[in-house]
């Protein structure tokens, strides 16, 4: 069988496309030796070092292949069928884009023909097959959830010095909060600023709220309105770009992770929240399974609550921490790929019936 691969965003895309695709990318030909497997790329990297691998130009046809591509195609052919497509995220469905040279209304739909065109779907865990399910019930069939991984250079925890000085430059002298970011509506920071306001008129700790520069985008106006409309504005930080090194120390230094995201994708601030020993808040259940403050990512009471447990009962955060370590066993890259290798097997045996 032989398998072309849509392997760009593994290395030039955005962070979940490159985690998903680098963790699956470099364990799948050693688990499917017997078969050939051809990596578009835009230059040399490690991807390409098994023996069963032959890097080709972006959009140089393989015949008789079949397509698997690591987020959405750059293009579907007729020399590219059957397809196999790893979605890493949709937030296109709850978060609309809307541009001004559509007079603010939506945009077309950018998936409805890959999902229509694909034979199989791969996500990587619940929350994406549901929504991607709910929008398109006719090709709900071929989803299939293969997992994730854990982050290939994990957040270490931090030693005491480290998250004493952290303490004093980022956080004034006081412990802090960190809410990852991406920059997307999906984020959910106007309700978070919304939360912390409650939490610290409860809570009489005045616990800062660090927010991260997005890596790919920016804040939009209406996040930064509502960081200054906040009551407790002065304590909540816009950070800067921070270098890989201050990020991992910001990190690992704070009191809590706050991620009260809708997105879809697969929420790698809790796995670094989890190998960095820090209690973190997430929304989705079926990734914390006890391992992190659950909260209604919907409600702004709800996401205050989960902040003032994790701040004023100890207990709760080392026991979550504790928890963490145990659920990270759950994330294995091994596992991931041999379920995709168990798709793409079962794609190319209905492809020689046909």
């Amino acid at each position: 069988m032989q398998i072309a691969v849509n392997a760009i965003p593994a290395v030039t895309g955005n962070v979940n496309e490159r985690t998903f695709g680098y963790g699956v990318l470099t364990i799948i030909p050693g688990l499917m030796p017997h078969h050939s497997f051809y990596f578009e790329q835009d230059f040399d990297n490690d991807l390409l070092k098994p023996p069963n691998v032959t890097g080709i130009h972006f959009g140089e046809a393989v015949d008789d292949s079949i397509y698997l591509s690591i987020g959405r195609p750059h293009y579907l052919n007729s020399d590219f069928s059957p397809v196999v497509i790893a979605f890493v995220e949709a937030d296109h469905i709850d978060f609309p884009e809307r541009v001004w040279w559509r007079f603010g209304r939506q945009t077309i739909d950018p998936v409805q023909v890959d999902i229509e065109a694909s034979t199989a779907i791969l996500v990587p865990h619940e929350r994406l097959r549901k929504v991607i399910a709910d929008a398109y019930p006719h090709s709900s069939s071929k989803v299939t959830i293969v997992g994730h991984g854990p982050n290939p250079n994990p957040i270490l925890p931090a030693d005491e010095v480290t998250r004493r000085i952290t303490k004093e430059v980022y956080g004034k002298e006081h412990s802090y909060f960190y809410a990852p970011s991406s920059g997307h509506e999906s984020d959910n920071l106007e309700r978070l600023f919304a939360a912390y306001d409650i939490f610290r008129a409860r809570v009489p700790e005045p616990v800062r709220l660090l927010v991260q520069q997005p890596e790919d985008a920016k804040h939009s106006r209406a996040v930064r309105k509502a960081g200054k409309r906040a009551k407790f504005s002065s304590d909540i930080v816009f950070l800067p770009g921070l270098s890989d090194h201050d990020h991992r120390n910001v990190f690992s230094s704070a009191r809590a992770i706050v991620f009260p995201s809708l997105s879809t994708r697969f929420p790698l601030p809790v796995l670094d929240a989890w190998t960095a020993e820090i209690p973190v808040l997430y929304t989705d259940n079926d990734i914390l399974r006890g391992a992190g403050a659950l909260v209604q990512g919907t409600d702004e009471k709800s996401i205050a609550e989960g902040m003032v447990a994790l701040v004023t009962t100890p207990f709760l955060a080392s026991g979550l921490v504790d928890n963490g370590k145990q659920r990270l066993q759950a994330f294995s890259w091994e596992s991931v790929a041999e379920r995709v290798a168990e798709v793409l097997r079962e794609v190319g045996t209905k492809t020689k019936k046909t």
